[in-house]
């Protein structure tokens, strides 16, 4: 299993330009390799079985009740029209996580480009991120942002423990779960490495970078979503 893997990811490394040995010498223990890995190991037949697999039940009402009651009372944005459509279009990807009356969803007035979910009961979008993405490119995020859930006690450990590749391998996984999620819906997963693209950059432009360092770059996603599209279980 383990060559397998290895084998697909030094493909997806060398149809970039690296020769063999370069893109061994690279692949080696890295946060995405390890990442691509997991999925591989997945015993499921296809993505609708993986992702089942895969799925952790929701919160209480209770918890859910408390985590909002518990946000700033400042902050909150009403979405205008055109964000209201946008907005919308998230419902698929709720639905088909079982989600679709799991998560409050807030438009927040921050500067940078944003999308998180927060304490697995509220969808957190800023302005700039609704206004920037276009539609598809925001449910591709937003099916990130669900995919942390899946790996919630890992992300709050990553955290804590400020582990730098533990959350970068967590970042990749999560990832996957959008590109699973939108072939699932019929979408193109290219929609999530051009999205994340648009806000590495905006942010890096409004110079809001202070935790870049726990993101893989945006080229070592691509390469990771390149690599994960042809395992068997999602190419098939």
């Amino acid at each position: 299993m383990r060559a397998q893997t290895t084998l697909t990811f030094l493909a997806c490394w060398t149809a970039t330009g690296l020769s063999p040995t370069t893109a061994a010498a690279h692949s080696r223990d890295t946060p995405a390799l390890a990442a691509l890995q997991f999925f591989e190991s997945l015993p499921a037949p296809n993505v609708a079985a993986a992702l089942h697999a895969l799925r952790p039940p929701q919160i209480s009402e209770a918890e859910r009740t408390r985590v909002v009651s518990v946000l700033p009372e400042t902050g909150e944005l009403q979405p205008d029209r055109a964000e209201r459509a946008k907005l919308a279009m998230l419902e698929p990807v709720m639905v088909y996580h079982e989600r679709a009356h799991a998560f409050e969803i807030k438009l927040i007035d921050v500067p940078q480009a944003f999308v998180g979910l927060h304490q697995r009961a509220v969808l957190l979008l800023s302005r700039p991120a609704v206004r920037l993405l276009s539609g598809v490119e925001l449910q591709a995020l937003v099916a990130h942002e669900i995919g942390h859930e899946y790996f919630w006690t890992e992300f709050e450990r990553t955290l804590a423990q400020k582990e730098g590749r533990g959350r970068q391998e967590l970042e990749l996984k999560c990832d996957g779960i959008a590109v699973l999620t939108l072939i699932a819906l019929g979408l193109d997963p290219a929609c999530l490495a051009d999205g994340l693209r648009k806000m590495t950059r905006f942010n890096e432009t409004a110079g809001a970078t202070a935790d870049a360092d726990d993101y893989p770059r945006p080229h070592e996603r691509e390469r990771f979503i390149k690599a994960l599209r042809a395992l068997p279980f999602v190419a098939h």
